[in-house]
């Protein structure tokens, strides 16, 4: 291996490992609005996924997933089914992370803000559908009722705090892309 090419794994692999403990320590924290609790690791999984790719969104949605699942709050749902919540919370981690890094990429080249927008919506949006219909399908009747209610009201707060944040992930990246 070329010492350049050492030398970029060894820079990408800081960068991951410097953005993973982010993640830990924002979701270890929580922010709360009334009763709900924000995911503030979200910007830092699209910056993640916009600086180093895909699989590293991917990885960076899955600890966000891991961290969820050790929550006091994740108890709840896994006396209701065990096997459900801990699909359901890695799959939205991941499955966020992973289309954040594929949007952000295939709209980087026509202008960096908006990738990093998009990419913010799309992680958004990803997160809680997939939450959503894990809901639905692993938590049936009444308690799916009212954990789809609230994941909506929840949803809006995140996408409108994401959506702010917007504007510090595109300087995060494009410092670094310069």
């Amino acid at each position: 291996m070329s010492t350049s090419k050492r030398k970029i794994d060894i820079k990408k692999l800081t960068y991951v490992a410097v953005l993973t403990a982010i993640v830990v320590v924002l979701q270890f924290v929580p922010i709360k609005i009334a009763t709900f609790e924000l995911a503030l690791s979200v910007p830092v999984i699209v910056i993640g996924a916009a600086l180093c790719g895909t699989g590293v969104g991917a990885w960076l949605g899955f600890v966000f997933g891991a961290v969820v699942l050790m929550l006091p709050g994740t108890a709840a749902y896994m006396s209701f089914n065990a096997f459900g919540t801990v699909l359901t919370v890695l799959a939205k981690g991941t499955l966020a992370g992973l289309a954040a890094g594929a949007v952000y990429k295939l709209s980087e080249k026509i202008n960096r803000y908006v990738a990093a927008l998009i990419a913010a919506v799309t992680a958004t949006l990803v997160n809680t559908g997939v939450f959503l219909i894990g809901s639905l399908i692993f938590f049936e009747g009444d308690i799916g009722m009212v954990i789809s209610v609230l994941i909506s009201v929840n949803f809006l707060i995140e996408l409108a705090v994401n959506v702010v944040l917007a504007p510090t992930v595109y300087r995060v990246v494009n410092i670094k892309k310069k």
